[in-house]
């Protein structure tokens, strides 16, 4: 069998661009994999926040409904 020198080159280079291809899209794949995962973690944490701050407003509303019915009560428009 006879393979030219220019020949052999040629597919060793080609093999290696491929091989660097696949491992540099690997590469790309693990670090778009880490931010998906930051990007989940900040989610999280923010929808717990948000799910603390709409508590902490509920609480603050059912506060002040009960002063504005105590006041009514004191000033006799609304019956206890």
């Amino acid at each position: 069998i006879h393979i030219s020198i220019a020949f052999l080159i040629k597919a060793m280079l080609a093999v290696g661009l491929v091989t660097g291809s696949w491992y540099q899209a690997q590469m790309k794949f693990q670090e778009i994999s880490i931010r998906l995962n930051d990007i989940e973690d900040r989610v999280t944490l923010l929808t717990t926040d948000v799910q603390g701050m709409k508590q902490e407003h509920l609480n603050e509303l059912e506060e002040e409904v009960k002063e504005q019915r105590t006041l009514l009560q004191k000033m006799g428009l609304k019956k206890p």
